[in-house]
């Protein structure tokens, strides 16, 4: 197992192709003020904004990321990541075929999804990526067959999923990796959920990222969420217009049209039906006395979500 490294730095561009698609080969990123990368090979990768916050696209859509966010991308996402100015994001990419090698070296297993690291967490993440000394001058691309360094980084990484281990018991299968299987296109799917608040998303779109019917999509994803795909991305692109009218000086209507609605009205009656209160008196309130814990536009862990285990446990009986 071969490791490469490169920082990106300062208005630096890096598209990772030729270089960085070994099956062998395990990269290691940091990208930082206004710093950009492109993967241009199916690599699985993993981010994690340590400092400021970064934009990143990929197939699974747009995400603003701030400090402590994480995210596990699969191989046909191709991300592209860029670092804001004074920001800092760590990266790890591998192939495929490289997931079961790095369980030998973790004992836990890599999976799709979004989640948020707490001040411990960055801080031990931090530490370790200082300590592993893979990085040497800005912009430039190092080659190691010594891959020892950074095992305690991946073991970190992969600890901060701990907690999808009782998700992937609830889902469907035989076997571990087929629950395992079936767990991950779930978690793309709401990814895609919350990477496209600006539109109203097809149920039929969704099954097709999952390779799954829709009768069969909607059903494992309800069980394992304690909602459905379409209640969830009400939900969040309802959070997202609540977070625009408290941060931001944009028109109810504006608001309502970024977030996917077709007009105005349909915009207000949703609003109010999920805050109980219109958007322009929300918006008030918001201004002068705090925005309410609700009004979050994407829920930080994408595996996540409540009462999800209960209701999971009456569809499989497990």
């Amino acid at each position: 197992m071969k490791m490469q490294t490169a920082w990106i730095d300062r208005n630096q561009l890096l598209e990772a192709g030729a270089d960085f698609n070994n099956p062998e080969l395990v990269g290691v990123v940091a990208v930082s003020r206004t710093g950009s990368i492109v993967l241009q090979s199916p690599l699985v990768s993993f981010w994690v904004v340590v400092r400021g916050s970064a934009d990143l696209e990929a197939r699974e859509g747009r995400f603003h990321l701030r400090a402590g966010e994480w995210v596990v991308l699969e191989p046909d996402s191709r991300p592209s990541v860029y670092a804001e100015r004074g920001s800092l994001v760590l990266g790890v990419t591998l192939s495929q075929a490289m997931r079961p090698r790095i369980k030998q070296f973790t004992h836990l297993d890599l999976h799709t999804g979004r989640g948020e690291l707490d001040r411990s967490e960055l801080r031990q993440c931090l530490r370790l990526w200082r300590q592993s000394g893979l990085f040497g001058k800005s912009g430039r691309v190092y080659a190691s067959d010594e891959i020892n360094p950074l095992v305690p980084l991946l073991r970190h990484i992969c600890n901060v999923q701990y907690d999808f281990r009782r998700l992937i018991d609830h889902c469907p299968g035989r076997s571990m990796r087929r629950k395992s299987q079936v767990f991950d296109r779930m978690q793309r799917a709401r990814l895609f959920l919350e990477g496209n608040v600006d539109r109203n998303v097809r149920l039929a779109e969704l099954a097709e990222l999952s390779n799954v019917s829709t009768w069969y999509f909607t059903k494992i994803f309800h069980a394992l969420y304690g909602e459905g795909p379409q209640a969830m991305a009400a939900r969040l692109r309802l959070g997202r217009a609540a977070r625009l009218l408290a941060e931001t000086m944009l028109s109810v209507s504006e608001i309502g049209a970024v977030c996917g609605f077709e007009n105005n009205c349909s915009f207000s009656r949703a609003f109010r039906e999920r805050y109980g209160t219109p958007p322009s008196l929300y918006r008030l309130e918001a201004k002068g006395g705090g925005v309410p814990e609700t009004t979050s536009g994407v829920t930080p862990d994408s595996a996540q979500s409540r009462g999800s285990e209960g209701k999971a446990v009456l569809a499989f009986g497990t």
